[in-house]
């Protein structure tokens, strides 16, 4: 339940612990799971070399939720119930708490409503939405549906967007640990890798985005 269950995601030593001394507590507890971890079949078999970073990570300061959201898209992907191939994932950067919403494509019409339908009407409107300059977030649609809401809309460089490659990463490798050998399944286990993410502690906040939010 700490470890191996579709809830708490095949997450490493730190975030497993971490998640041990909220519940639970017994002597060398420490040493235990670390131990399991570092045999789970599962997380070995993923297991994969420390990536090298392309230049340093630029900080950016937020002071509240939905002040700034970051918006990126993982796919294409096995073709998946109502042939979702992609994902859109939308990360808040002070809470850190991750949302992805399944999509047959990348086209803007498919992303806006997916913010309006299944985001905004959940958690409101951010004051800011950031991403890589992508076709899709440059079109006039887009760009319409962030004047007309007062969304400030700011663009980095492909592939230079930090924070949601990392989560993005993090959610791919959790979802790789539970899906089926046709890989078709990934639309069922994506809720669950959020979850997992959700609720596990960050190591700069101590505290998971459930609890901040």
């Amino acid at each position: 339940m700490l470890h191996d269950a579709i809830q708490v995601g095949h997450f490493g030593i730190h975030k497993t612990v971490a998640r041990a001394q909220n519940r639970l507590y017994w002597v060398n507890h420490k040493d235990e799971i670390t131990k399991w971890v570092q045999n789970c079949i599962v997380c070995n078999s993923f297991k994969q070399p420390p990536r090298k970073a392309k230049s340093k990570m630029k900080q950016y300061n937020v002071g509240a939720p939905m002040e700034r959201v970051a918006l990126d898209i993982i796919g294409p992907l096995p073709i998946a119930y109502k042939n979702n191939k992609y994902a859109l994932i939308v990360t808040d950067y002070f809470t850190k708490w991750v949302e992805g919403f399944p999509m047959p494509d990348m086209e803007t019409t498919t992303i806006v409503y997916n913010l309006v339908n299944h985001f905004f009407c959940r958690f409101g409107i951010p004051c800011q939405m950031h991403s890589d300059q992508g076709r899709q977030f440059e079109s006039g649609l887009f760009k319409e549906l962030c004047s007309k809401l007062k969304i400030d809309q700011t663009r980095t460089t492909s592939f230079s967007n930090g924070l949601v490659e990392r989560y993005n990463r993090t959610l791919e490798n959790t979802i790789s640990k539970y899906i089926s050998k046709n890989q078709r399944d990934w639309y069922e286990q994506l809720p669950w890798a959020l979850m997992a993410y959700n609720s596990s502690e960050h190591e700069t906040t101590k505290f998971s985005s459930v609890c901040i939010c």
